[in-house]
């Protein structure tokens, strides 16, 4: 296989296995002692760079992440930085382990990230979420949360590095109008985020004010925290545990908000499961005030909506634009129902 992409154009899905450069696959295979003889593309997440299960004629498992850096620079910085970062957890934590890394460079200007790690055997949660598998990745929190956080790393501090996504409802109190939703116009959510309008525009101001009492004011800490952590970046293994994956968005912080980001997930699967239920599974030693996790509702709220507003990036799926709406739309029925 030639060491250039089939076409120069950019793509709108994901890459494959056979998409790969020959001197991308060589290495892998190298690393793995044997030759690739199946490889599975994962449909989770949302860069366009593979996402592939691959197994050996000897029946080694392994998962690889690998990009095209000059068409997706930012996908391959966040590649870098994941490796960077799963690679430094100790070996106890529920997280894959890393095999290798390595950036490819091509005398015609090609050039490519790659990250191969542990394959874990199992799956994503189930949609609407079981309750053991809540429980099962709170239980993942509770001890990632006890991980001495690695200096090295220089992680930002996450009330720097995310405050400006959960304070999105700032900017929607100046006003949604129909305009704004261009980009979701073709997705299922679009006539419901539409009736929701009037709500939004009616409460975007005291949906802040709650944002910045229960949520940003207490986002500091000093444990690891995902910051991105939904279904399709957690998979539950054959005996039940969670295993937490793609940590390139990592900082450091309050480890609560990575458990309201999963209860979030878990009311946005689920209109009939309420907060407090969710927030029962959680280890009593680990369990964020209510408020907190309102809070978080309110503000992830706020971030799909803003962010569906936006227009699609190049380099992210085209499903991203309809993912954003429908999180968008399910939170903002919650609201509507009174349930801040």
């Amino acid at each position: 296989m030639s060491d250039q992409m089939p076409s120069e154009k950019p793509r709108t899905q994901r890459a494959t296995w056979a998409d790969l450069p020959h001197s991308v696959q060589a290495w892998v295979e190298e690393e793995l002692g044997d030759a690739v003889v199946g490889a599975e593309s994962q449909s989770g997440g949302f860069s366009l760079g593979t996402a592939d299960r691959l197994v050996t004629r000897t029946g080694r498992r392994a998962f690889l992440k690998a990009v095209d850096a000059n068409l997706h620079p930012q996908t391959a910085d966040l590649h870098r930085q994941e490796g960077r970062i799963t690679a430094s957890f100790p070996s106890n934590t529920p997280t894959p382990a890393v095999l290798a890394t390595r950036d490819f460079s091509g005398a015609d200007g090609t050039a490519w990230v790659a990250l191969l790690l542990e394959d874990i055997e199992g799956r994503h949660p189930e949609y609407p979420w079981r309750r053991e598998e809540l429980a099962a990745v709170f239980r993942a929190l509770e001890s990632m949360s006890q991980v001495p956080v690695d200096p090295s790393l220089n992680l930002p501090a996450i009330e720097a590095d995310l405050t400006e996504e959960l304070i999105f409802w700032h900017k929607l109190a100046r006003g949604v109008t129909l305009e704004h939703l261009v980009y979701v116009q073709a997705t299922d959510s679009y006539q419901q985020l539409v009736q929701l309008l009037p709500l939004i525009n009616q409460k975007a101001a005291e949906f802040a004010a709650f944002v910045d009492k229960h949520l940003v004011a207490h986002l500091a800490g000093s444990s690891y925290v995902h910051t991105d952590l939904r279904g399709d970046n957690i998979l539950i293994r054959l005996t039940g545990e969670a295993v937490l994956i793609d940590w390139p968005w990592a900082t450091v912080g309050n480890p609560h908000y990575d458990v309201a980001s999963v209860a979030t997930d878990a009311l946005i699967a689920d209109p009939s499961l309420s907060l407090t239920e969710v927030r029962e599974l959680v280890p009593a030693s680990g369990r964020p005030p209510l408020e907190f996790l309102k809070a978080n509702v309110v503000a992830l709220a706020g971030y799909y909506l803003y962010a569906s507003m936006q227009k699609p990036s190049d380099s992210t799926n085209s499903s991203l634009v309809s993912m954003r709406a429908h999180r968008a739309s399910a939170l903002l029925t919650r609201l509507a129902r009174g349930e801040k």
